[in-house]
């Protein structure tokens, strides 16, 4: 799709309003790409991310996000009216070519920036007036946001990009009060589902790994996820089913909890926002437009309190249990 006639080039002197597009992203992308807005705020920008309505909630408590715009796909005519109307300085697209890109590409054309950065697309498609060569394989996904932050000439290191979120007070407050009535007990949290069977453990695993935790005294295990999946679950001693059931109590959570143990990356994401001890579960699944890239790179903890995991024959359900077991024991020698 080449809709530009001419590209623009970078004056960074005119780069006021910029526009983050994460309406591709899953909601642990959307965790990864919540630290970009902070940056770019305290050097004097105005953002707006875009985003499905499923993740918009992520930043719409940020201080540092001007303006969040859900969009559907395809796009309906109050927001095409909205994408016509914003002020878009710069348009960031972190993605590589998807099965998203011509809905993309839509919505670039209905916003008409000043100028547009994206990852690795041929000169022929000029939706993009810079074009970033990326081919940091098995590097991290938020690696994307340095390479962009140098373009706009803000310089940073690794360990400068924290991920970054805001909630209200009062999931805290129901954290705590359902934690109190464990005040000598360290505490785990599990969480057992990701989006998809492959990715998840099996339900047998599942209650295996239930019984296993029940096993410590001193912990007190909480099974997070969603509710019609885990109420199915038998509790044991030392188990809690969590009856809170919001992403930002599973936040809470993970900031006030031990240790983390999870298959799915959103919770991977969150222990890495809070750095808490974690054990995480890999199910080698890669780039199906571009195989080079392997989830268990991009997508990875990336920090040093986490354990990686990566599942035999590429699905969470082959795991040994007693595998996960040495990990848990090593861990909690430290608590």
């Amino acid at each position: 799709m080449s809709f530009k006639l001419k590209r623009s080039q970078l004056d960074l002197s005119k780069i006021d309003k910029v526009t983050i597009q994460a309406c591709k992203n899953g909601l642990g992308d959307a965790v990864i790409i919540s630290g970009l807005p902070k940056i770019l705020a305290t050097h004097g920008f105005e953002v707006t991310v875009l985003t499905k309505k499923s993740n918009a909630f992520l930043f719409e408590s940020n201080p540092y996000v001007s303006q969040v715009i859900c969009l559907d796909r395809p796009l309906t005519k109050s927001q095409i009216r909205v994408l016509k109307s914003l002020e878009c300085d710069l348009f960031i697209d972190p993605n590589n070519r998807t099965s998203y890109s011509n809905w993309i590409f839509k919505i670039i054309k209905k916003i008409k920036p000043k100028h547009t950065i994206g990852f690795n697309y041929p000169n022929c498609y000029r939706v993009y007036d810079s074009i970033i060569t990326y081919t940091d394989f098995s590097a991290h996904f938020s690696q994307r946001f340095r390479y962009i932050l140098n373009r706009i000439n803000i310089q940073t290191s690794e360990n400068d990009y924290k991920y970054d979120l805001h909630y209200s007070d009062e999931y805290d407050l129901q954290v705590e009060g359902l934690l109190s009535n464990y005040p000598s007990k360290k505490i785990c949290i599990f969480n057992p589902y990701a989006s998809s069977d492959r990715r998840s453990f099996s339900s047998k695993q599942a209650q295996d790994i239930i019984d296993l935790m029940s096993s410590y005294p001193n912990i007190v295990t909480i099974v997070i996820g969603l509710p019609d999946k885990i109420s199915k679950l038998h509790p044991s001693p030392n188990i809690v089913i969590n009856p809170l059931n919001h992403f930002f109590h599973a936040a809470s959570l993970i900031k006030h909890c031990d240790f983390v143990i999870s298959v799915d990356t959103s919770i991977v994401h969150l222990a890495n926002a809070y750095n808490k001890p974690l054990i995480s579960v890999y199910s080698s699944e890669i780039d199906t437009f571009d195989p080079r890239y392997k989830n268990n790179d991009v997508y990875k903890p990336n920090y040093e309190n986490a354990i990686q995991i990566i599942a035999p024959e590429n699905s969470a359900q082959n795991l040994d249990i007693m595998n996960l077991k040495h990990y848990i024991d090593q861990l909690t020698i430290n608590l």
